[in-house]
């Protein structure tokens, strides 16, 4: 290995030289050459399958690299706001040349093979590299690399992304090649509906919780007072998928043998409902108003024996006028709760985590209760023929549009057959099974006939389930009404002295906007008067002040999840705005940046104030009673 990049590695990256130096204890490298090009350049021969692969032209690499880069050009606008992967490297040809035309653009390096990247080490000066732009460099040791890769990747850029890899490597790398890309797709997608999801729900989240925080005191919490209480008993979650419709009469004789307690989620209450089945309770957690509709057959018909499971960050007009009981789980996109709530002993309260669909929400609250089995029905997250849900739900499309069947993707079945779904569905499968992994010694059966296979859980229909295991009564008369005698009691003491604490935030968080705000000011003036030393230390300052805001209560628990997209946006590009080497681009990056952020809070600072007050209000009736 060249000296320059020892030395480099074991300054910036001593884990990887480690690695490879446990490598080159090895023989490896048996099926790759190193060999001199036609105009005195070199490139790797690798021998695959009897067959010999040049990673560059055998004739001009260096004219090669530049076809590549061109190409990028082409089909990408690339600037400072950019941030280009190269897959696979061999000896660095086209990474030079990006590099000397794009010296301000940040970059990472991927290589999947041990001994294509020694060939690069020994033969490639990193030094010469813009070391600077150089965010991630990854060898891909084990297939586990190319999550911790794309996760670094994904939490640390927040750019537009785009990927150069070296056209050879799809041939003589085939199966690393498409794991990699095929990762990439569903880590771009699944980026995509975070920041979608976060971007349109950051205020109702914290909007919810603060209107909800009445019914929160009202109703008693059924993880709390029913934690691990149907240990030995069966629980079915019901979604709305087409399947649902072959299953009702299966759901029927459940119910009325009180075989197993049933839960429905989403619009899967309104084929209920329509078919005469009331299930033991519905759950919601959309904070969107929008999700009101799923519940207005039942007000409309003066339903009251279904209670309902809230998350404390569910849609508040979800909750007005509900005719049934009412019980709640705190989730964890509730700072409120986590913030003004104890038990009456002082303990912690216990936390659902919120997901992307409320099936895998009450997935785990039907984990936290105890119950020993959970079948799914109803859960395609898939389309079947050309469905994607049951009958009686009259506000959605049931059918798929041609457009949509264009746009779906191919997954498994619980038959091992190919299905189209949407990535949205897709994606909600992956969070069904990334809970069903976190949780120890779930016990999860897929009832879905048609569905998309969910790992972690094993196919067995519902007639079956019905013949060999359910066999005997388990739920009572009540079903979950019995919660009722049993109220959550809240510390009122600690949530007293909190609502007190707050009350001081808030005029503190009034007291930093000010100070802020001037701070900027002084800083426009520096920078419009070419006064750049005083700007400099007036960053200090507004560092400081940016500081107060991340440890003030009020702010932490109010106005940051309201703005965490803008906020992450902010905190993102501190480090664009350091490496700025152009003091008057600098300082206007600066003033517009922290400018747009700050006007943002304080305009939310107005908006929640009457919310605010009223829900003050509500705690202060809490203590009282």
């Amino acid at each position: 290995m060249l000296t320059d990049n020892i030395l480099f590695l074991k300054k910036n990256h001593p884990k990887l030289y480690e690695e490879i130096e446990n490598s080159n204890a090895c023989n490896l490298k048996s099926n790759l050459t190193l060999e001199d090009t036609r105009n005195n350049l070199k490139t790797i021969k690798v021998r695959k399958d009897e067959k010999d692969f040049y990673l560059h032209s055998k004739y001009d690499p260096l004219r090669e690299a530049e076809t590549i880069i061109n190409k990028l050009e082409e089909r990408e606008s690339i600037d400072e706001n950019s941030h280009v992967i190269f897959y696979g490297l061999g000896l660095g040809y086209h990474i030079d040349v990006f590099a000397q035309k794009y010296p301000n653009t940040s970059f990472s390096l991927y290589e999947p093979s041990v001994d294509v990247f020694q060939y690069f080490l020994d033969n490639t000066n990193l030094k010469k590299l813009p070391s600077d732009n150089l965010e991630i460099l990854l060898l891909e040791r084990e297939p586990k690399y190319v999550d911790i890769f794309l996760n670094i990747l994904f939490n640390k850029i927040n750019k537009k992304v785009i990927i150069v890899d070296l056209p050879i490597y799809e041939n003589v790398f085939n199966e690393q090649y498409k794991d990699f890309f095929s990762k990439f797709k569903e880590f771009i997608t699944g980026k995509r509906i975070n920041l979608h999801t976060n971007y349109s729900h950051q205020k109702k989240w914290i909007i919810n919780c603060m209107k909800n925080l009445k019914e929160v005191l009202s109703t008693p919490n059924i993880v709390m007072e029913k934690f691990g209480s149907y240990k030995d008993k069966t629980a079915i979650l019901v979604a709305a998928g087409p399947s649902l419709d072959e299953e009702i009469e299966n759901l029927r004789y459940i119910k009325d043998n009180g075989l197993a307690y049933i839960f429905s989620v989403g619009s899967a209450i309104n084929t209920l409902i329509y078919n005469n089945i009331y299930p033991h309770a519905t759950s919601a957690i959309d904070p969107s108003a929008k999700n009101q509709v799923v519940f207005e057959m039942l007000k409309e018909k003066e339903i009251t024996e279904i209670p309902l499971v809230f998350g404390s960050s569910a849609g508040y007009k979800n909750l007005e006028s509900y005719p049934g009981k009412k019980y709640h789980m705190i989730t964890s996109q509730d700072a409120i709760a986590i913030y003004y709530l104890k038990n009456e002993d002082g303990s912690e309260i216990n936390v659902v985590s919120d997901a992307p669909t409320v099936a895998a929400a009450t997935l785990q609250l039907l984990y936290l209760l105890g119950f020993d089995k959970i079948i799914l029905v109803g859960q395609n997250l898939g389309y079947r023929d050309k469905k994607r849900y049951a009958d009686g739900i009259s506000y959605h499309n049931i059918v798929i549009t041609d457009k949509e069947e264009e746009k779906a993707i191919w997954v498994k079945d619980v038959y091992g057959n190919d299905i189209l779904t949407s990535n949205g569905f897709n994606s909600m499968r992956k969070q069904i099974e990334s809970y069903i992994k976190l949780l120890p010694n779930i016990n999860v059966i897929n009832a879905t006939k048609g569905g998309a296979k969910i790992e972690g859980t094993e196919f067995v229909e519902l007639k079956d389930i019905i013949e060999g295991s359910l066999k005997e009564r388990v739920t009572n008369e009540y079903g979950l009404n019995e919660l009722e005698k049993n109220k959550t009691r809240y510390n009122k003491e600690y949530m007293a002295s909190q609502s007190r604490n707050m009350d001081k935030s808030y005029q503190n968080a009034l007291k930093i906007n000010k100070e802020y705000k001037a701070v900027l000011n002084k800083i426009e003036k520096a920078i419009n008067n070419k006064n750049y030393t005083q700007a400099q230390n007036l960053y200090l300052k507004l560092d400081k002040e940016l500081k107060k805001i991340e440890n003030n209560d009020f702010y932490k628990t109010f106005i940051l999840p309201m703005n965490r997209v803008q906020y992450k946006i902010l905190a993102d590009s501190i480090e664009s705005m350091n490496k700025e080497k152009n003091p008057d681009e600098q300082g206007k990056k600066v003033i517009t940046s922290f400018s747009n952020f700050i006007d943002i809070c304080i305009a939310d600072i107005e908006m929640v104030k009457p919310i605010y007050e009223e829900m003050n209000q509500s705690i202060y009736e809490f203590i009282q009673g």
